[in-house]
Protein backbone atom coordinates (compact mmCIF):
# COMPACT_ATOMS: atom_id res chain seq x y z
CA UNK A 1 0.00 0.00 0.00
CA UNK A 2 1.23 3.39 -0.81
CA UNK A 3 0.45 6.77 1.36
CA UNK A 4 -1.92 7.62 -1.52
CA UNK A 5 -3.58 4.42 -1.31
CA UNK A 6 -3.55 4.94 3.06
CA UNK A 7 -5.17 8.56 2.87
CA UNK A 8 -7.81 7.14 0.70
CA UNK A 9 -8.55 4.27 3.01
CA UNK A 10 -8.14 6.63 6.19
CA UNK A 11 -10.68 8.90 4.29
CA UNK A 12 -13.15 6.46 3.23
CA UNK A 13 -13.20 5.13 7.36
CA UNK A 14 -13.82 8.84 8.57
CA UNK A 15 -16.61 9.51 5.83
CA UNK A 16 -17.86 6.52 7.01
CA UNK A 17 -17.93 7.16 10.62
CA UNK A 18 -19.39 11.02 9.86
CA UNK A 19 -22.34 9.94 8.39
CA UNK A 20 -23.35 7.43 10.91
CA UNK A 21 -23.37 10.30 13.52
CA UNK A 22 -25.65 12.73 14.49
CA UNK A 23 -24.89 16.45 13.21
CA UNK A 24 -24.86 17.93 16.76
CA UNK A 25 -22.23 15.09 17.87
CA UNK A 26 -19.13 16.67 19.43
CA UNK A 27 -17.02 14.07 17.46
CA UNK A 28 -18.12 15.66 14.17
CA UNK A 29 -15.36 18.99 14.75
CA UNK A 30 -12.51 16.67 15.43
CA UNK A 31 -13.39 14.39 12.34
CA UNK A 32 -12.98 17.51 10.56
CA UNK A 33 -9.40 18.03 11.60
CA UNK A 34 -8.67 14.42 10.98
CA UNK A 35 -10.23 15.08 7.16
CA UNK A 36 -7.78 17.78 7.42
CA UNK A 37 -4.47 15.82 7.91
CA UNK A 38 -5.11 13.54 5.67
CA UNK A 39 -6.02 16.28 3.14
CA UNK A 40 -2.60 17.40 3.93
CA UNK A 41 -0.78 14.59 3.11
CA UNK A 42 -0.39 13.04 6.63
CA UNK A 43 -1.95 9.88 7.03
CA UNK A 44 0.11 8.86 10.38
CA UNK A 45 -1.28 11.85 12.30
CA UNK A 46 -4.73 11.02 10.84
CA UNK A 47 -4.49 7.73 12.42
CA UNK A 48 -3.58 8.76 15.39
CA UNK A 49 -6.30 11.20 15.78
CA UNK A 50 -9.09 8.79 14.56
CA UNK A 51 -8.27 6.55 17.16
CA UNK A 52 -7.80 8.85 19.88
CA UNK A 53 -11.79 10.61 18.68
CA UNK A 54 -13.02 7.13 18.87
CA UNK A 55 -12.24 6.26 22.13
CA UNK A 56 -12.76 9.92 23.56
CA UNK A 57 -16.10 10.13 22.04
CA UNK A 58 -16.71 6.55 22.23
CA UNK A 59 -17.77 6.48 18.60
CA UNK A 60 -18.64 3.01 17.34
CA UNK A 61 -16.76 1.51 14.17
CA UNK A 62 -17.58 -1.50 12.09
CA UNK A 63 -15.34 -4.38 11.46
CA UNK A 64 -14.41 -3.62 8.27
CA UNK A 65 -13.25 -0.52 9.30
CA UNK A 66 -11.29 -1.86 11.95
CA UNK A 67 -9.60 -3.95 9.94
CA UNK A 68 -8.37 -1.03 7.27
CA UNK A 69 -7.32 1.05 10.39
CA UNK A 70 -5.14 -2.19 11.24
CA UNK A 71 -4.04 -2.74 7.48
CA UNK A 72 -2.69 1.27 7.59
CA UNK A 73 -0.77 0.85 10.54
CA UNK A 74 0.77 -2.07 9.55
CA UNK A 75 1.94 -0.18 6.36
CA UNK A 76 3.51 2.73 8.32
CA UNK A 77 4.82 0.60 11.16
CA UNK A 78 2.26 1.67 13.58
CA UNK A 79 0.68 -1.47 15.15
CA UNK A 80 1.85 -0.41 18.70
CA UNK A 81 -0.51 3.11 18.33
CA UNK A 82 -3.16 0.58 17.04
CA UNK A 83 -2.88 -1.86 19.87
CA UNK A 84 -2.46 0.73 22.61
CA UNK A 85 -5.94 2.63 21.52
CA UNK A 86 -7.58 -0.54 22.51
CA UNK A 87 -10.45 0.00 19.63
CA UNK A 88 -12.03 -3.98 19.96
CA UNK A 89 -14.62 -2.47 22.65
CA UNK A 90 -15.68 0.22 19.95
CA UNK A 91 -16.40 -2.05 17.17
CA UNK A 92 -19.85 -3.00 16.55
CA UNK A 93 -21.44 -5.54 14.97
Amino acid sequence: MREDDASIRLSTVVASVRTRLEPSHPALNALRSTAEAIDNAEPELALDDLCQIIRFFDVRITPTEYDTLRAVSQEFLMTDLLEGAHLLPFIRI
